[in-house]
């Protein structure tokens, strides 16, 4: 098998079936690609229709089911029962163009140490924005456009969740993703593909940006408040204290405690909120031992 697409959800509801309709749409060999519904304890309602799909396409789709409740416990799921070497990971309220497979695969044939790519995520909003939301917002909702040159990226400005490919050599090589990171329940977690990515680098392979394998992220309305974005920024500064906790290390923490303490008590709203979880997040875990 060339290639598993690892589509992790919960509770979607009938909006999945216009992910699940592009995806049947590909122009890519059926024999070389399967698609993995990974269902992360949806109700039984959705459950039924996720199992549907491969009772529609028993050649085309798989459905599995992930007991341990995460965003990262699902994917990881994903890794283990698909069978593709190339493995690329679809956000369940994306749409993509049928050449999306193909222009993936096109690149990790051609660099053997490409071991992670990504590409555009485009923002499409399934009921008008406010007018305050602006480019600085539009990142917090995993919008990703770097242009149209191919280029090698670097933390922190690495492929979005909504659509990451990796080779499965790379999780052999650099473990899994880690648990501790992106949504969970209410939490608005995240980091999970930037840590990896990060791990990917750090091991000495490359992980690019490539401009012709699109998706089309649907962002839904109840996201378009200030109150959710207040706890977006305070759930990404709990994940980057996490993140530069496990990778730096406690003598970083404590090096960087005044910059952010001083950051969440001048400027605005929402760069106090985001260095106020970054302070909770590294406090919290600042003698754990062990994270997974």
């Amino acid at each position: 098998m060339k290639v598993s697409v690892i589509l992790p959800t919960k509770d979607r509801g009938p909006a999945i079936a216009e992910t699940i309709d592009s995806l049947i749409a590909l122009d890519f060999p059926q024999n070389e690609c399967e698609v993995l519904i990974v269902d992360n304890l949806s109700n039984p309602e959705n459950q039924a229709r996720l199992r549907s799909y491969q009772a529609s396409y028993p050649d085309r789709i798989r459905y599995e089911r992930e007991e341990k409740l995460g965003l990262c416990n699902a994917r990881n799921c994903g890794i283990e029962r698909s069978q593709g070497e190339i493995l690329v990971f679809l956000d369940d309220d994306a749409i993509v163009p049928t050449y999306w497979l193909q222009n993936i695969v096109k690149y990790f044939d051609a660099d053997a140490n490409v071991y992670a790519l990504g590409s555009k995520v485009i923002a499409k909003y399934t009921s008008p924005p406010p007018e305050w939301i602006d480019d600085r917002l539009s990142l917090y909702i995993s919008s990703f456009d770097r242009g149209e040159a191919v280029e090698k990226l670097h933390y922190n400005d690495y492929p979005r969740g909504a659509n990451m490919a990796f080779r499965r050599d790379a999780f052999r090589k650099c473990g899994y993703f880690l648990d501790c990171f992106d949504r969970k329940g209410n939490s608005l977690m995240s980091y999970g593909d930037i840590e990896m990515c990060y791990r990917v680098e750090q091991a000495g392979y490359d992980v690019i940006y490539v401009p012709d394998a699109e998706v089309i992220h649907l962002i839904r309305g109840d996201r378009l408040n200030m109150d959710w974005f207040r706890s977006r920024f305070y759930w990404q500064g709990r994940s980057e204290g996490l993140f530069e906790l496990i990778h730096y290390g406690r003598r970083h923490i404590i090096n960087t405690f005044t910059f952010h303490l001083h950051r969440s008590l001048k400027g605005d709203p929402l760069d106090k909120l985001h260095h106020q979880g970054f302070l909770t997040s590294a406090l919290k875990n600042f003698f754990r031992r062990e994270f997974k």
